[in-house]
């Protein structure tokens, strides 16, 4: 997203947070660099190979989308705001452009809920998705070791590094998860996983065994624990 003051220093240091997360679990989250004529095939090879739903992809591929390197997966980019819908991206990294088309997607498709005072003239704040990821930050479950680190980095900090975590900053919260899991839902626990039905396919990440229990994949209410 683009940068604006003191939000810019959160969004970079979010940034070195994915660094740790690929230090911590591997950097298995890309592609082998392949030739594009331009930004937008890109998008559309993103858009292909990862789990948009068709909703999202038919949406996503309304916005500009430039590469200023195509022949390298350098990180790096920006989301210009609903009223721009433009991405640029430094080069052609997978998550990257998983990070900045998750921004895109929750502006365009009306994700947030409130405005933030002294912020743009859109819609950047969404309460109980900020309490999701919250609540997944000190989750057990060993399936979400990689949310619950994302998490707890976005809402406790880490000195180490001089993040002090995201504070109101929703929209990172959510491009970050995005991409620090490449729509894979599974990783997240499912009250986190709901906010993210619109963008990626597996919302209904939890089978329920024994007796039905509302909430849980193939009941009324879709995701939940069983």
């Amino acid at each position: 997203m683009e940068d604006r003051g003191a939000e810019g220093g959160v969004t970079r240091a979010a940034r070195r947070v994915g660094a740790a997360l690929r230090a911590l679990f591997g950097a298995g989250i890309g592609a082998a660099p392949r030739r594009y004529p331009d930004g937008e095939a890109f998008r559309d090879d993103v858009l292909a190979r990862y789990p948009f739903t068709d909703a999202a992809r038919a949406l996503l591929r309304t916005v500009r989308f430039e590469v200023r390197n195509l022949g390298a997966p350098v990180g790096g980019g920006g989301w210009y705001g609903p009223e721009a819908r433009r991405i640029v991206l430094e080069g052609i990294q997978d998550e990257a452009a998983v990070h900045e088309l998750a921004h895109a997607w929750a502006d365009l498709a009306g994700f947030y809920q409130e405005r933030e005072p002294g912020g743009p003239p859109w819609p950047t704040l969404h309460r109980p998705f900020r309490a999701a990821v919250r609540a997944a930050a000190d989750d057990p479950d060993p399936r979400f070791a990689r949310v619950r680190f994302l998490a707890h980095q976005y809402e406790h900090g880490d000195p180490a590094i001089n993040f002090p975590g995201m504070g109101e900053n929703d929209a990172e919260r959510f491009a970050g998860l995005a991409s620090g899991t490449m729509g894979d839902l599974r990783l997240m626990p499912p009250a986190l996983a709901r906010y993210y039905a619109g963008l990626f396919e597996g919302a209904k990440v939890r089978k329920c065994e024994g007796a039905k229990v509302p909430g849980c994949d193939g009941e009324p209410g879709g995701v939940g624990r069983c």
